[in-house]
């Protein structure tokens, strides 16, 4: 009899649990293959490859991310070959990781026209961190030849693909694999990483995420960094959830309260493949104990939980030292810029450009200045072709200086001295270089190429040294001592290339985030990229900024401001007034009398003309349109601190400004103190006047000011001039009144 009643009462049961069961189940895209295309560029692949010589070589390294394994992969090279190599002796080898995967045949058809192979490959041959290499084995004579002739090359398009099949695996949770897996620097692409908290965060909350958002910006670096926000949902996959013991997500409903900061990593609870990074405490001061213990690497990382007792900051950062950025007060070596001293060699006939990224601040005040002096030490194999051999030095893709490579008792110009040649074979030059102060933006980039062509001595007669090397010594030094900061503000620009106001000082010691009263997923989005951007320029994470709401940003003061609006909380006209260039909302938007900036000199350092507010020229113009706006002006309560606000007309509108951040071609075309967004159109504008920023000494302070009111500039000459001509009329008068008086 019980038998019969347990059966009927298992099956209402399992009725009964169904629907929970079947929430909890691995949705069918938990083991879903994902399909990634990486063209040759994204390999490093900065222009068309040439191979050149019997043994040209091409080398592309990518990586596969910790928790995914390739599964298949597909080749597809765009090449193109010379018509002088010899069928049967030449050809070109596909290798990866070293192994021969292919051939590329020569022949008198293939030569003739582009043409496009396709290679599939298996996933065995994939490792974390792999190199695709590209070799021509080329031959244009059967009797002797020169290695190195002009007719020895294939060409390969920076168009070429490798497809990759990439099925997610598990990984164990143990916080000792952080950052991974929600930031693999093994992975080129943008940083997506969601971000979960409670149906309603607290501002305290919101503060603590923000600064673990700064830290994920500044791991991510050149990718950029994205954090979609989830209100009491899961991600798909990865994500970094926020959670107290009274606010947190429906999910973690069961997870026993916590007494102290804490950290875990749990399994994703519908997908097997993902992690959650767990920040839990028992009110928002702890979260931010925990995300700040994290994001300054303060906690001794392992398993699958840790507390955080206490948490010591560091001392409060210095004005413009981010770490990313060229240290003031000293001469920097190069080494210091680069990952690692391999960087600053090359190898091979053809020699790649050496490059070295360079951070500066955009308050630089380089006007009327010479530029940045480059104490540079470099050394390079003895050049066959003196009469042709060079460094050539570029900066952001603009020519500076060819400096002759030649041997080391050959004649060298002004500001150069060679060392005897090593023991090694090579020679060591020292040249002092000048980087042209209009050149010099907020993100640089070094580039140096050297040029050591060889020489053909006769038929079958050709020698040939053993290598072809050219290398920067890491010793080589940048020093903008000296130079002064002062700036024209407002100025767009400088907040999307740097960051700056705000990253002036790389804790975000003084800058604060203004946030709707009731903000949602897209503001609070748009709050923790804008974060992420800042770290991503300057290094180090934000950790010592305020958030508030816009309800109190009138009584802010010594502060720069970053406000956020969406569009669909407060009026900002009713905080800001008539210091706004433009109001956007879901129904119209209102924009005072614009023009489009000057030249981007003038633009760069405030020398645009300047232009009263005309409130009666104002346009209201009605749209439904997705918009979005960067808006910079000098803050009311404030004297020379600055406001930016990022606004859309609508919630989903702030995506374009986001992306705008993210895209390189599109920061380029912020500037001014109105920038909007439509689409993939940017439009920037210059509405209200510039103010100033950063200390001169006198001298220059005048002389820059008045350079644009040459009336003002005659009359001061005029006055200096009478005043010297007094002067030493006075001196002159008293010398010969005393002469006279000896004389008697």
């Amino acid at each position: 009899m019980m038998s019969r009643l347990i059966k009927p009462l298992m099956l209402l049961a399992a009725l009964w649990l169904a629907p929970s069961l079947h929430s909890l189940a691995a949705p069918d895209n938990a083991n879903a293959v994902r399909r990634s295309t990486i063209q040759f560029k994204e390999m490093g692949a900065f222009k068309p490859i040439e191979l050149r010589g019997v043994e040209g070589n091409a080398n592309f390294p990518f990586g596969v991310r910790l928790d995914e394994v390739v599964t298949r992969a597909k080749l597809a090279i765009e090449y193109t070959l010379s018509p002088a190599l010899l069928p049967d002796v030449s050809h070109v080898k596909v290798y990866l990781n070293d192994d021969v995967l292919a051939t590329i045949p020569v022949t008198k058809e293939n030569t003739r026209t582009p043409r496009k192979l396709e290679l599939m490959l298996d996933g065995r041959h994939f490792t974390d961190f792999n190199k695709l290499r590209l070799q021509l084995i080329g031959h244009y004579t059967n009797d002797c030849e020169f290695p190195y002739h002009t007719s020895l090359w294939a060409n390969v398009s920076q168009a070429s693909t490798l497809e990759l099949e990439l099925k997610p695996v598990a990984l164990k949770s143990d916080l000792a694999l952080l950052p991974a897996p929600f930031f693999d620097h093994r992975d080129n692409r943008l940083l997506k990483l969601p971000f979960v908290f409670a149906a309603k965060p607290s501002f305290d909350t919101l503060r603590a995420a923000g600064g673990l958002a700064s830290w994920f910006g500044a791991l991510a670096s050149y990718r950029g960094a994205r954090f979609p926000t989830h209100l009491n949902a899961l991600p798909e996959r990865h994500g970094v959830v926020f959670a107290t013991n009274n606010e947190r997500p429906d999910f973690l409903a069961k997870i026993d309260p916590v007494d102290a900061p804490t950290i875990s990593l749990i399994t994703h609870p519908t997908n097997p493949t993902g992690k959650l990074l767990l920040i839990l405490g028992r009110d928002a001061a702890d979260l931010k104990i925990a995300a700040d213990a994290l994001a300054l690497g303060k906690a001794s990382l392992s398993g699958t939980s840790v507390t955080v007792k206490s948490l010591e900051y560091p001392a409060r950062r210095a004005a413009y030292d981010a770490p990313n950025w060229l240290q003031p007060g000293r001469p920097v070596p190069l080494g210091e810029l680069v990952g690692s001293p391999a960087d600053l060699q090359r190898k091979g006939y053809t020699l790649d450009p050496i490059r070295v990224n360079l951070r500066l601040p955009a308050d630089l005040f380089t006007w009327g200045h010479k530029g940045l002096p480059l104490d540079l030490k470099y050394r390079y194999s003895q050049p066959a072709d003196e009469a042709n051999a060079s460094l050539n030095i570029e900066l952001n893709n603009e020519f500076v200086e060819s400096l002759n490579l030649t041997s080391a008792s050959g004649n060298k110009g002004k500001n150069r001295l060679t060392l005897p040649v090593m023991e090694d074979g090579f020679v060591r030059d020292i040249s002092g270089v000048m980087l042209p102060a209009f050149l010099l933006g907020s993100s640089n980039q070094l580039q140096f190429s050297f040029y050591l062509p060889t020489s053909d001595t006769g038929h079958c007669r050709t020698v040939l040294p053993p290598d072809m090397r050219g290398s920067i010594d890491p010793d080589s030094t940048l020093d903008m001592s000296g130079m002064h900061h002062y700036a024209a503000m407002p100025n767009l620009a400088f907040f999307a290339s740097s960051g700056y106001p705000f990253t002036k000082y790389a804790d975000l010691a003084e800058t604060t985030v203004v946030l709707p009263e009731q903000a949602g997923n897209a503001d609070i989005e748009t709050m923790l990229t804008m974060l992420g951007h800042m770290g991503r320029s300057t290094g180090f994470p934000g950790l010592h900024f305020k958030l508030i709401s816009g309800s109190a940003a009138k009584q802010v003061k010594d502060a720069d401001l970053l406000v956020i609006d969406s569009g669909a909380g407060e009026d900002l006209s009713d905080i800001w007034g008539k210091s706004l260039p433009a109001m956007l909302d879901a129904a119209k938007r209102t924009f005072v009398s614009m023009s489009k900036p000057l030249d981007m000199a003038y633009e760069w350092f405030g020398l645009a003309p300047k232009k009263a507010a005309a409130p009666a020229a104002s346009s209201v113009l009605l749209g439904s349109g997705p918009l979005a706006a960067f808006m910079g002006f000098e803050s009311p309560t404030s004297p020379s601190r600055s406001v930016v606000v990022v606004s859309a007309n609508a919630p989903e509108a702030l995506t374009l400004a986001m992306d705008g951040l993210l895209d390189n071609a599109k920061v380029t075309a912020i500037r001014g103190d109105l920038t909007l967004l439509r689409g993939d159109q940017v439009d920037s504008f210059r509405v209200n006047d510039v103010y100033y920023v950063g200390k001169l000494p006198w001298w220059s302070w005048a002389w820059f000011h008045l350079q644009n009111h040459p009336l003002l500039l005659t009359i001061a000459g005029i006055v200096v001039g009478l005043f010297i001509a007094l002067a030493l009329f006075a001196i002159l008068r008293a010398r010969a009144a005393r002469r006279l008086t000896e004389r008697k």
